[in-house]
């Protein structure tokens, strides 16, 4: 019986560290944020007034499409500036210094003293300096091209900044005109729900009071107004599609204004 009872022990012991362990995992693991985009009431689009469109212009600077050709321009500003320093491979200058112990051994043997080495040393520094030209006549004259292509290739860079942020300018334009006819045909809609509901309500009385089954009015009017509903919710899908791609172009998030 002691050994049932160490056994459920130990099972009971390895869930629980499993649980833990899965507990752990699921902490380490960050929650999942969707992205929401944020939507207007009917009032506050009908009512909303777009900001100027220098403010989106100037948000728009700052466009990861821009960032990165102005990267490109940094990046070849660096190279020109390499280019017309070039020249500078043509010279070198090179310099020494020793400082020790300058010691000579002679031999000397005559006729009556045998063969004796004498030493004899001091302590010696010295320095040198030097410099090398040397001119590699290809390069020396091509180095006037290549600091010119250098700069054709910094303004290339540069125009191909502004055409990007013409478009990019462009893509707002049109964005801006768009919602500011949708922003008029939802009123129009708003509007057209608001005749067609207070038409069915008149109708509907009518059709109860005069008990009149043979009367089309009521199901014409109810068809209108689905109509003019269906249509409403394509204005709002349509200025929520519009408003979030000008948000992300512009980089402003007006909106929140």
């Amino acid at each position: 019986m002691g050994a049932k009872y160490i056994i459920i022990a130990c099972l009971l012991c390895a869930d629980f560290v499993c649980f833990a362990q899965e507990k752990q995992k699921r902490d380490s693991i960050p929650p999942y944020e969707s992205f929401v985009p944020q939507t207007l009431t009917t009032n506050e689009y009908i009512n909303y007034q777009l900001p100027p469109l220098d403010s989106l212009f100037e948000g728009a600077k700052t466009n990861p499409r821009l960032k990165a050709i102005g990267a490109s321009i940094e990046a070849a500003r660096n190279d020109l500036k390499t280019a017309k320093r070039d020249w500078l491979q043509y010279f070198s200058v090179r310099a020494g210094y020793t400082y020790g112990i300058l010691g000579t051994y002679t031999d000397q043997e005559s006729q009556y003293t045998p063969l004796t080495t004498v030493y004899s040393g001091a302590t010696q520094n010295s320095w040198s300096v030097g410099a090398n030209i040397i001119i590699p006549f290809n390069r020396f004259f091509s180095h006037r091209v290549n600091v010119k292509k250098q700069k054709e290739l910094v303004k290339n860079a540069e125009y191909t900044q502004q055409i990007k942020f013409d478009e990019i300018k462009n893509e707002i334009i049109e964005l801006y005109c768009n919602i500011q006819y949708q922003l008029k045909l939802l009123k129009l809609a708003t509007e057209s729900i608001t005749l067609y509901n207070a038409e069915y309500q008149v109708a509907e009385l009518d059709y109860i009071n005069n008990k009149n089954n043979k009367d089309r009015s009521l199901s014409d009017l109810k068809h209108s107004q689905k109509v003019a509903k269906i249509e409403y919710e394509k204005i709002i899908n349509e200025l929520n599609i519009m408003f979030l791609k000008l948000e992300l172009i512009s980089n402003l998030h007006f909106r929140n204004q």
